[in-house]
């Protein structure tokens, strides 16, 4: 039972608990990583900049984000504050003391992250939205599941005990302690016996054995048509990221048996986590890339369309469902070979963030004038029957700056309205702040893949967070790119111009114009 003493306690609570559904829309997800994985993203980057593969302008913006973050942070003291200010003075080197006291300090922020969020709430001196993305994101950094932590708060709502806010984050400090990385055995099936040199080389279960390791784990055999089955040892946090990790695992091999023998291997739809409860489907769930203008607009066939788009589109599709770095490579190509200035491709980072930053407003908007008519029918009767999310969006704007929108039943939900409140008083510099927060993410992608294809590293450190990161906004931004090239005849530079004109034009004089940004219906 929570025991929430003011609204932003309670905003903070639904933003952290919505921020790990599977089922939230881009314009509510996580958008960033968390600072000590940003710390470790700068200690690797030094390093790697020594090597060659990258360059001091992408470790100096490292550098800067990470200095605006902390300044912030109710979580450092003035010390260490300080104390960062002076190693990121200049662009740290490799080996250096300012270098290992970057290390240093990441550590030391790390032991109590947490515990130190307690105590900001505790004091009142913390912001809703702030505390649920830093947190949240902290807590998939570690390694966890977004569906374990989903769960486990859900589950520590619901209990008897009463618990407040400072204590959940006390309580989640001790879930990280005591559920450190641990082995897990992973049962990877397949209908038939791929072709092997030597089978004494692979420890492959043969059909029988499968069954019986199956049973003695508490599974369910009935319908499991197993030929052979390899059983591997993933690192993980729960059962739900060593699944994700076979994953990755299964995808290895069979581009190893592609390329060995012409045949990938013919996996069973499920794996099996020994110690775990249930099967966990061999396909991962979806990273969210969605370019719903092809659905939309009847165009999933279409023949007409443009060769650089569609080449895109293949491109970007690798970003839904490929493997970590096949995912990165192809998400940026894709990225890159629309919006890439010919003299600097960094720059594709901060073009689609632009098109991503205009279409927010609208898509949240848009959501919740359809719940806001569902629950409230009578209050909201002016939204019936209006059909363009264009003109939903501005009067349900209208609504929210004459303070004519009713309460909404979810907190998470009210606390859309909030943002959208405070967006549409003040749009330049809230548009902006969003912008910035969004192109971070992209120019994260644009170095993992550049760590990837010239440095040949598949470990760094923000790897899968920025998979996690970027894959719904990517595809948020090659939807406006899409409905761009079909609906208005234009070339996706084209569109990045008006929309840094939108965004350099909007104020608080015209606040409806935040619907418009894209001039898209």
């Amino acid at each position: 039972m929570l025991n929430l003493v003011n609204p932003a306690q309670r905003i903070a609570f639904a933003r952290l608990h919505e921020f790990f559904s599977e089922q939230k829309h881009w314009y509510r997800s996580l958008w960033g990583i968390g600072t000590v994985l940003a710390m470790d993203e700068l200690f690797e980057a030094c390093t790697v900049m020594k090597q060659g593969h990258l360059s001091e302008g992408s470790v100096k913006r490292i550098a800067s984000s990470l200095q605006k973050r902390c300044a912030l942070h109710p979580g450092f003291t003035t010390a260490e504050k300080q104390l960062l200010n002076e190693q990121v003075r200049q662009v740290p080197r490799a080996d250096g003391v300012a270098h290992f006291t970057i290390r240093e300090l990441g550590q030391r922020i790390s032991s109590d992250y947490l515990s130190r969020w307690a105590t900001a709430v505790a004091g009142n001196n913390f912001r809703a939205e702030h505390f649920a993305r830093h947190v949240g994101a902290h807590l998939l950094d570690a390694g966890f599941s977004s569906q374990f932590f989903h769960d486990w708060i859900a589950n520590r709502r619901d209990a008897p005990e009463s618990i407040t806010l400072a204590e959940l984050c006390e309580e989640l400090q001790d879930v990280i302690r005591s559920s450190p990385p641990r082995p897990f055995e992973v049962l990877i099936a397949v209908k038939s016996m791929p072709r092997l040199n030597d089978v004494t080389h692979t420890p492959w279960l043969k059909a029988a054995a499968v069954t019986e390791w199956l049973r003695q784990n508490g599974f369910e055999t009935r319908g499991v048509r197993a030929a052979a089955a390899l059983i591997v040892t993933v690192t993980a946090r729960d059962e739900v990221g060593a699944a994700h990790t076979a994953r990755n695992e299964s995808d290895r091999y069979s581009a190893r048996a592609l390329l060995a023998t012409g045949k990938p291997l013919d996996l069973l739809p499920s794996l099996w986590v020994r110690g775990g409860s249930k099967e966990f489907p061999m396909r991962a769930n979806s990273r969210g890339v969605a370019v719903s203008e092809l659905f939309r607009g009847d165009r999933i066939f279409a023949s007409d369309v443009g060769q650089d788009v569609d080449a895109a589109l293949e491109l970007l599709a690798h970003l839904e469902d490929s493997s970590p770095p096949a995912a990165i490579a192809g998400g940026w190509g894709a990225i890159e070979g629309l919006l890439a200035d010919p003299s600097d491709r960094a720059s594709a980072a901060d073009n689609l963030a632009t098109l991503v930053t205009c279409s927010f407003p609208r898509a949240e908007l848009t959501a919740l004038s359809r719940r806001a008519e569902r629950i409230f029918p009578n209050e909201c009767a002016e939204l019936t029957g209006i059909e363009t999310n264009r003109e939903r969006s501005r009067l349900l704007a209208q609504m929210i700056l004459e303070n004519r929108m009713p309460v909404m039943p979810s907190v998470a939900d009210q606390a859309a309205v909030a943002r959208m409140k405070k967006l549409l008083s003040n749009p330049n510099s809230e548009l902006q702040t969003i912008k910035d927060l969004i192109a971070e993410s992209f120019h994260r992608l644009y170095r993992q893949r550049n760590l990837i294809l010239h440095g040949g590293r598949m470990d760094s450190v923000a790897l899968h967070a920025s998979l996690r990161t970027v894959a719904k906004l990517a595809g948020a931004g090659m939807d406006r790119i899409t409905h761009g090239h079909y609906e208005q005849k234009l070339r996706p530079l084209e569109l990045v111009a008006k929309a840094n004109m939108a965004l350099a034009v909007i104020d608080k004089a015209s606040p409806l114009d935040c619907v418009d940004l894209l001039e898209a219906t």
